[in-house]
């Protein structure tokens, strides 16, 4: 059986809503080094740097 502290970090990493990796991924970036350095830490954190550019559809064009 997990124990406490693991099901709170499961349940931690389930709450964050988009906007809130979203941000968290902008303030990674903006405080690593370097490239890898950023992917690192993201990735640490369970994060992506593809989270602050969603998909959005494009126009209709009419």
């Amino acid at each position: 059986m997990p124990t406490k502290e693991v099901l709170d970090y499961q349940l931690t990493a389930v709450d964050l809503s988009a906007d809130q990796r979203r941000r968290a991924v902008v303030a990674v970036a903006s405080l690593a080094r370097d490239a890898d350095d950023c992917a690192e830490l993201l990735d640490m954190l369970g994060l992506s740097a593809a989270e602050p550019f969603p998909n959005v559809p494009a126009p209709r064009m009419q």
